[in-house]
């Protein structure tokens, strides 16, 4: 897929509402956290993505949690949610997440109007984190935990590093319009 193919249109047209909404609502800082792990190419997305925008954010309202470095995954999610917690006033918080999917083809990425549940395709128990997700599609899923654990084991690599920098692309270009 195409940098500039409608998939990756939808998503910065969407984006661009959400940025728009932060600036209207006077949120106190903007929350990145980059869910997943790079021991797991499928999972990696959140922290490679973290990792992009960690590198080209240096905006003192602009939060990114969750990179190669330090990954946030459900062991210690909840450690991040009372970090969140203790630290930040006001704050709107977008998480950002590989998904297994039946009908969506990977490679396409969409925001849902809500927090998202870290690990519920491998059928863990989590809780919903941010006030709305980013999640980039990356296989299939299946009605097995033990066949998505093997679906995210075995995506390629380069699929996973284009989608990643795709995806910061755009929120690099839409926070461009953040007025925290």
């Amino acid at each position: 897929m195409s940098f500039d193919n409608h998939v990756y249109a939808n998503f910065n047209l969407e984006l661009n509402k959400i940025i728009k909404k932060v600036n209207e609502k006077k949120y106190s800082d903007l929350i990145f956290i980059c869910i997943g792990t790079n021991k797991i190419v499928g999972d990696s997305l959140g922290p490679i993505v973290g990792e992009i925008l960690k590198q080209n954010l240096k905006e003192k309202n602009i939060s990114i949690i969750g990179d190669l470095t330090y990954n946030v995954n459900i062991k210690n999610i909840y450690q991040n949610i009372r970090r969140i917690e203790n630290n930040y006033d006001n704050p709107y918080i977008i998480s950002i997440d590989s998904a297994l999917s039946k009908t969506i083809a990977p490679e396409n990425v969409f925001i849902i109007k809500k927090g998202l549940i870290p690990g519920s395709a491998l059928k863990r128990k989590s809780i919903e984190i941010g006030n709305i997700a980013i999640k980039g599609i990356v296989g299939k899923y299946d009605k097995n935990s033990l066949k998505n654990y093997y679906n995210l084991r075995t995506v390629d690599y380069k699929l996973i590093l284009r989608f990643s920098k795709n995806i910061s692309k755009i929120i690099l270009k839409s926070i461009k319009f953040l007025n925290l």
